[in-house]
């Protein structure tokens, strides 16, 4: 066996192969729901049928490169990247603001080498990582202000996402940072403060801002204004426990976001009920066993790096579902993997590489956390 060889077996047998199987899994079903999903979106926007599939299969290869080129970092430099990252990020949400694409209100897209991309989507991974080392710094030295500096570096971000606006990346960020702080100890005081402050400046937002006013007064009151809602539930309803199969359902030809934000309705109607399950069987999969390896670390960094992680995904896949079935207001957030998105697709690639590399076994990528190795 060659010098080559060795390596990669040495890295399979110590990557998490049940995590790695689900995620290709998920992928897998994501291409096959972008082809049925996405073509009469295209045509509808006077593009080629299957651009949406050309996009999303041309930002595949990228995406596997990098989940798979994180697993044989270190922490070290996992923690460099995020730093940079963060920097990158937070110029570019400037950007976003002065030059950014506007899309139903919305300035969230700029166009960087003839592809759309999402700047906040990038925040997800990279918060991850700044928050957890954070974090663990101040649970290492009690004198080091790491709580305080992440809860800076958070609200930082905050009013640019808001004049995006982007009320679902701030509140994936926010939990997950919430979440990061609970298992690390934090006082349940401090967290029931914060708690109120967030829910206080949800108030603040619904007058504030009137695309979130809207789409609150739209969930509560306006039927006229649920559109989207109502053909989603309809497609579920009519989709029964085995579908209509493939291509045969009609939601997507009445909801615009169909391919994104309601791509589970066309799940359920094409695939019904019983697909819907396996999908939501397979994610609970991916944030239990994320969950098992938190519970199994005693290092703080790297529980609090793998709970962002599995709280990230799971408020995600939460607040998607629940959007198609009428149970929050619409939100515009992607479910992981399967939307279409390239942005998303590469923010949530970014996370499971992460995850893969800082639950490695033979801990040959584990060599550092700055103050915390001294």
């Amino acid at each position: 066996m060659n010098k080559y060889a060795k390596l990669v077996r040495r890295w399979a047998l110590s990557i998490d192969i049940f995590t790695l199987s689900v995620v290709i899994v998920i992928i897998g079903i994501g291409i096959w729901f972008n082809i049925t999903s996405t073509p009469v979106v295209a045509v509808k926007l006077g593009l080629r049928p299957f651009y949406f599939v050309e996009q999303h299969i041309m930002t595949l290869p990228v995406a596997i490169f990098m989940m798979l080129f994180i697993t044989i970092l270190r922490e070290s430099d996992i923690c460099r990247f995020a730093a940079i990252g963060y920097i990158v990020c937070f110029s570019l949400l400037i950007v976003v603001l002065l030059f950014g694409q506007e899309i139903k209100g919305a300035h969230r897209w700029i166009r960087i080498f003839g592809f759309s991309v999402q700047p906040s989507e990038f925040l997800k991974p990279v918060m991850i990582i700044i928050t957890a080392w954070l974090i663990s710094e101040q649970y290492i030295d009690k004198s080091f202000p790491g709580i305080f500096i992440s809860t800076c570096l958070i609200f930082a971000l905050v009013p640019f996402l808001l004049l995006q606006p982007d009320i679902g990346i701030t509140i994936v960020l926010i939990t997950t940072w919430c979440a990061q702080l609970f298992v690390s100890g934090l006082s349940v005081s401090i967290l029931c403060a914060f708690g109120f402050v967030i829910i206080a400046a949800l108030f603040l937002f619904y007058f504030i801002f009137p695309h979130f006013a809207e789409r609150i007064n739209s969930f509560l009151y306006s039927a006229a204004d649920s559109y989207q809602i109502q053909k989603s539930l309809a497609a579920l309803k009519s989709g029964g426990f085995f579908g209509k199969g493939p291509g045969e359902g009609v939601v997507k030809n009445y909801v615009p976001d169909a391919h994104s934000d309601f791509v589970f309705s066309v799940i359920g109607e094409e695939f019904g009920f019983f697909m819907c399950f396996i999908i939501v069987l397979l994610f609970a999969c991916l944030i239990v066993r994320a969950l098992i390896k938190a519970m199994r670390t005693t290092d703080i960094f790297e529980m609090c790096v793998i709970y962002g992680i599995a709280v990230q995904i799971a408020v995600q896949v939460v607040i998607n579902i629940s959007t198609s079935l009428n149970l929050i207001p619409t939100k515009g957030m992607t479910l992981p993997f399967i939307s279409y998105g390239g942005s998303s697709l590469l923010a949530t690639s970014i996370n499971i590489g992460i995850l893969l590399s800082i639950t490695r076994k033979n801990g040959k990528n584990k060599n550092i956390r700055y103050r915390s190795s001294r």
